[in-house]
């Protein structure tokens, strides 16, 4: 009976030393601290845009004719045409600014809206918080 030798087991040699050890270590830190600064510096501008939006109970529902007209939109999807009638309007009551708004809305949302239905929207632009 004949007696093999077991292998050798590989030798291991480092790779790479301790100041490249460090320096990889010190991108990493760097790049985890741009994509920390990234995340809070678009975190702080989505704050002010809350203070734009409203909400408030719809108090009337308002719609006034006017000419036919159609509205053609370029897509994804391809090319729409939409009718309007005229236009549709929610009368919002906002507590928090005493007031109240005339709110545009499609005819689906026209159609759902119930009076004393709680109603989110924008606030008009020329009045908007930048």
């Amino acid at each position: 009976m004949r007696r093999s030798t077991p292998p050798t087991p590989p030798v291991v040699v480092p790779s790479t030393t301790f100041r490249e050890t460090l320096f990889a270590i010190a991108c990493g830190i760097l790049v985890l601290g741009f994509v920390v600064y990234g995340v809070m510096t678009m975190g702080a501008k989505q704050q002010p845009a809350s203070a734009n939006t409203l909400s408030g109970k719809v108090v009337a529902k308002k719609f006034i004719p006017g000419p036919p007209e159609e509205e053609i939109s370029f897509g994804s999807k391809g090319v729409r045409a939409k009718k309007h009638a005229g236009e549709y309007l929610l009368e919002v009551r906002v507590d928090n600014e005493q007031r109240t708004f005339d709110v545009p809305v499609d005819a689906a949302t026209y159609g759902a809206a119930r009076i004393g239905d709680r109603q989110t929207f924008l606030r008009p632009r020329s009045e908007q918080q930048h």
